[in-house]
């Protein structure tokens, strides 16, 4: 059993009497206004889709003031060109600001590379020529990175993301280094005569101390205002992502057992790489003792509490926390250890302070906060600060 199909048609025939009689709804309508609702009761599909699409006409004739032919139909796919173009963008007054600042460094660079090629740096070709050719590879960077801010694109973040990746890409890691480089002259510069102009001790290895805590800083600071410039003004980043974040409690006490196995680890390798390389000497450790003499507050100060806190920042909060965002845990812990010990430029150190920032990244990695790294790299630096200070330790 089925149900028959409905038949309007009598009911057409029954206008067209009606209109025969001179009365009637069929009086009103022309020829063609009656061939419309004829086909309209002959086929009720078709009413139904005329009557949608005068529902549509009129919600768009309503349309709140809206202008509709900007708008996409809606049946209507982007096309290729359409969806690589991403919309613009008002800049806004940091990121505008982030870009001036980077022309600026780069500015600076230029002045930097003149005392490279004048010979006021020195005289030989390898500084005339490596470091002001370094200086306007800098430039180029700088520049050309500011420039493409201009296309940078706000990307929406989900802040209760707990494992949301970093803001800052490769271009931010690439920039920062010329931009540091910059910083810290201008920085360095400044301090250095300050200092000479306040400082009247005449001993000096006083001077060399507080000399060379000053730079310390200036070194430091460079690297993070450049972390501020492009993390933080270009990209709008927080504390959060450096890592500056809670904890648990337990990771506490794990910090001086990574301690203990960074101290053994360093040592066992250090063994190894002066066996590899017999004749080069630690250089680090000259540097600190010409620096610091026997001034042990100021040394710990600087590397028991400036230097982990910039570090654990800088080289697992920043560096880390782009590699992380570009490849797995497991490829980016090693790399930015990598970039850790090539930073501190010992040859003879550079296997130690591998295996020490393998140690550092891998607690971040399993902490999600640098405190515990922080903890951890001072208690590294304090018995090797003291040791290197002290009188019976040579080089």
């Amino acid at each position: 059993m089925g149900f028959e199909a409905a038949r309007p048609v009598p009911g057409v025939e029954q206008l067209g009497s009606e209109r025969e009689c001179g009365g009637g709804l069929a009086d009103a309508f022309g020829p063609d206004q009656q061939q419309c609702v004829g086909e309209l009761f002959i086929d009720p599909a078709r009413h139904q889709a005329l009557e949608n699409g005068a529902v549509a006409d009129h919600r768009i004739q309503r349309g709140h003031g809206t202008d509709c032919a900007e708008l996409p139909a809606v049946t209507q796919s982007q096309t290729p060109a359409q969806a690589a173009v991403p919309p613009h963008q008002a800049e806004t007054g940091r990121h505008y600001a982030a870009r001036v600042i980077l022309y600026m460094e780069a500015a600076f660079l230029v002045l930097i590379s003149f005392g490279f090629f004048s010979g006021a740096e020195g005289s030989d070709l390898l500084t005339v020529a490596g470091g002001g050719g370094l200086c306007i590879v800098g430039v180029v960077i700088l520049g050309v990175g500011a420039t493409r801010m201009r296309h940078d694109v706000l990307a929406i973040r989900d802040p209760a993301d707990p494992d949301a990746k970093v803001p800052w890409d490769w271009t931010d890691f690439v920039m920062f280094w010329p931009g540091w480089f910059s910083a810290f002259q201008l920085l360095g510069s400044v301090a250095v005569l300050l200092t000479n102009l306040i400082s009247t001790n005449s001993d000096p290895t006083v001077r060399n101390a507080i000399e060379s805590s000053v730079l310390a800083v200036c070194q430091y600071g460079g690297m993070l205002f450049n972390i501020f410039v492009l993390g933080f003004m270009r990209r709008g980043g927080t504390l959060h992502d450096l890592g500056w974040r809670s904890f648990k409690w337990w990771w506490l006490p794990i910090a001086p057992v990574a301690t203990y196995v960074a101290l053994v680890g360093a040592s066992y390798l250090q063994t190894i790489n002066q066996n590899l390389f017999p004749g080069v000497s630690n250089g680090q450790c000259h540097q600190v003792q010409h620096d610091y003499s026997h001034y042990y507050v100021l040394a710990i100060i600087v590397v028991c509490v400036i230097a982990p806190i910039s570090e654990e920042t800088i080289f697992r909060g920043f560096i880390y926390g782009w590699l992380h965002r570009w490849g797995p845990a497991a490829l980016a812990i090693p790399l930015s250890a990598v970039i850790f010990s090539a930073v501190h430029q010992q040859l003879v150190l550079f296997l130690p302070l591998f295996f020490v920032g393998v140690v550092l990244a891998t607690l971040l990695q399993g902490s999600r906060s640098i405190i515990p790294g922080i903890l951890t790299h001072a208690l590294f630096n304090l018995p090797n600060i003291i040791a290197i200070l002290s009188t019976t330790t040579t080089c």
